[in-house]
């Protein structure tokens, strides 16, 4: 009753189900066929591009390694939340709750720590490269991309084994954690899910800006050579560059994420309880709209991907074009082929037309 009455505040004045239904329905459709084709490429310009693999490598490596995870957000968890809604509840079983409720979890989890790993990533590069180029190594990148995927199985895994649970809920129309279980592992999952990823992103964003500009004020301060100088302002520039590119990234995944896990927490606390209808939905789109808007903001704000974007899409729209011109030459090459075989009917018949008898045996004329 209470959940048919939050329904009902959150689209005043209507059977609020069927525009709630379709609002829903409509932004995760939304959601799905836009973040499909940016995840993808994103995915296929890291792994096929040797200029994206080389220049600025393991920051690349990683941002694909995050495509990865928003693109299966997408392909995952989107499609079965659309046919929950639709059946107006959770039928596909208790097993099935517990799988989608994993990777669900799996998913949130793996963002939240590559996201980390970038930020981590960055301030070495930017604070100390002489520490970033012994510790980020290809080989380690790997290692640690596949160090943030163990990480976030144990941190999905706990419910699996009765240390919390897994349970459908309305409002995000998918299985998921839940929050009053067991307080304990709320209490380790506020830990894991937000804090120590929120300050492991947001710390050395901070300590990066205040290092570039106390850097740029030494570098105007000192009296060194111009080209020197122009040097140190042009690497200044780019490091600056991919810095705010990243933080962008950053500052919009708080946005979308940090509603949903506040009012988790407060749920997992009993201070809101139950979460209302419209607020859960409304949070719980927010974290979708994060997975399929982060690759355009890397093709909008990155010049390496946003190459790498225009080639794609130009090289996807030249091969569409040379194959309808070819089918139009193919179209014409066939209607000028039919022509010339009229032509030539009609000669034949109007060479065998123009045969008369003559005193001196056949005699031919060809009318041209």
């Amino acid at each position: 009753m209470g959940r048919n009455s939050s329904i009902m505040e959150f689209i005043p004045g209507k059977s609020g189900l069927d525009y709630f239904t379709i609002s829903q329905v409509f932004f995760m459709i939304l959601f799905f066929v836009t973040g499909i084709p940016g995840n993808s490429v994103i995915c296929f310009l890291v792994y096929r591009s040797s200029r994206l693999r080389t220049v600025t490598m393991v920051t690349n490596l990683i941002i694909g390694n995050l495509a990865v995870a928003d693109l299966a957000v997408c392909l995952l968890k989107v499609p079965v939340s659309v046919a929950t809604i639709v059946a107006g509840s959770w039928v596909l079983g208790e097993l099935l709750c517990n799988i989608v409720g994993f990777i669900n979890a799996l998913l949130l989890f793996e963002v939240l720590y590559s996201l980390a790993l970038v930020s981590i990533s960055r301030y070495c590069c930017v604070v100390s490269p002489s520490k970033f180029s012994s510790l980020f190594t290809k080989q380690r990148t790997f290692f640690m991309i596949g160090g943030t995927w163990i990480l976030s199985i144990l941190c999905a895994v706990p419910p699996i084994f009765h240390w919390g649970s897994y349970h459908y809920e309305e409002g995000k129309a998918i299985c998921v954690i839940s929050m009053n279980e067991s307080l304990s592992y709320t209490i380790v999952l506020a830990m894991v899910q937000f804090i120590i990823p929120f300050l492991l992103i947001t710390v050395p964003y901070c300590k990066i800006f205040r290092f570039l500009q106390t850097h740029n004020r030494r570098l105007s301060a000192n009296s060194i050579t111009s080209s020197f100088r122009r040097q140190s302002r042009t690497s200044l520039f780019h490091d600056f560059k991919m810095t705010k590119l990243l933080l962008i990234i950053v500052i919009f995944f708080v946005a979308c994420w940090t509603p949903y896990s506040v009012v988790n927490l407060l749920a997992g606390f009993n201070i809101i309880n139950p979460i209302p209808l419209g607020l859960d939905a409304v949070c719980n789109l927010l974290t979708f709209l994060s997975s399929s808007c982060n690759p355009y903001i890397y093709g909008l704000l990155n010049n390496q991907f946003q190459k790498g974007f225009r080639d794609v899409f130009c090289g996807l729209c030249q091969k569409f074009t040379e194959e309808k011109v070819g089918t139009g030459i193919a179209k014409r090459s066939t209607i000028s082929k039919r022509g010339k075989r009229r032509k030539l009917n009609s000669l034949s018949i109007r060479h065998k037309a123009s045969i008369r008898k003559c005193d001196g045996g056949t005699q031919y004329e060809t009318s041209l």
